[in-house]
């Protein structure tokens, strides 16, 4: 539940989605892999999982600060809309006595059973956190490790249960990984899925993205307004490609990375063009989606390597000197 665009909510979150087991420890109950901001019944969430054992919801709301009434009156929203058997975990620096109050009466009360628990972050996250925050983009990932270093992470302050939540019957546990490929959305929940596989350290690839049924397009975000990686498994041509995109505000840059394209292709792929702001490589799906999202990944790994860091170490210097 970032505000002002901070990423200090996401760089948490993403290492609680890597360290499940500290969630796990909190619940005291085994969760699924979770999802980073998934979107969910008009709400996109910080980290989404199901109960391994009740086949439920679990869902993660993180606020690096006290509790306060903007956030009061979403959690308040969201809890109205919770399938039943949801466990709630709220994230936060400490929970005001008025807003505890007024949690356990909605969930005390309310028509469907579901269990939350107001979990207190201890202060001494922030320092690593505002490290990380600084770091270059593709290098925050590789050094999540540093929160291990924080004692006492998170701690169980108060746990509000509906009276009919221990009578739930059991759920089958759904699954993140299951994908019907003669359905666009879930083609491109699986190039997101094997993206993220092959480069977890581009940030961007571990939000969840909401896919439409008529768009065949991943689009990512290059590191300003105005840069974007387009990625498909399969066009209106029958092609896949990875492209790189620039704005005409960003033309310096391209023609920056562009000034030497036998240079690209000898670096990332030989079917690598450069045209009209753009850097890509097209080609003929393959025999399977698992087949062509396999290239599309290795060539995507290779624009990172080759193209994301230097731009990317450019952007940081930018933002430096500014």
């Amino acid at each position: 539940m970032s505000l002002k665009g901070s990423e200090r909510e996401f760089i948490f979150s993403l290492y609680l989605k890597e360290h499940k087991s500290i969630l796990e420890e909190v619940m005291g109950r085994g969760i699924t892999e979770p999802l980073l901001e998934s979107y969910w019944k008009g709400y996109k969430l910080d980290l989404f999982g199901y109960d391994r054992v009740m086949g439920t919801s679990v869902i993660a709301e993180l606020w690096l600060g006290k509790s306060d009434s903007y956030h009061q009156e979403r959690l308040l929203k969201l809890i109205d809309v919770l399938d039943e058997g949801t466990t709630l975990l709220y994230l936060a620096f400490g929970f005001q006595v008025a807003h505890v109050r007024e949690l356990e009466q909605q969930v005390g009360c309310g028509g469907k059973p579901i269990k939350l628990l107001l979990v207190r972050i201890t202060d001494e996250i922030m320092e690593p956190l505002e490290t990380l925050n600084s770091k270059h983009k593709l290098e925050v990932y590789g050094s999540l490790g540093a929160l291990r270093e924080v004692p006492n992470l998170l701690r169980v302050v108060k746990t509000i249960e509906h009276p009919g939540f221990k009578h739930l019957s059991l759920k089958p546990v759904p699954t993140n990984q299951e994908f019907d490929f003669t359905k666009r959305v879930d083609v491109n929940r699986y190039l997101l899925y094997r993206l993220r596989e092959a480069v977890p350290n581009f940030l961007p690839l571990q939000r969840e993205k909401h896919f439409v049924e008529d768009n065949a397009t991943l689009i990512l975000g290059g590191g300003r307004t105005g840069i974007q990686f387009y990625i498909s498994a399969r066009n209106r041509r029958n092609l896949a490609f990875v492209e790189l995109r620039f704005d005409e505000a960003n033309r310096e840059l391209f023609r920056l990375f562009a000034a030497k394209p036998w240079l690209l292709r000898e670096k990332i792929d030989e079917r690598v063009k450069v045209q009209d702001n753009r850097i890509g490589c097209y080609f003929k799906v393959l025999d399977s989606v698992e087949a062509t999202v396999d290239e599309l990944a290795r060539i995507f790994g290779r624009m990172i390597k080759h193209i994301g860091y230097p731009l990317f170490d450019i952007l940081q210097y930018e933002r430096q000197m500014a």
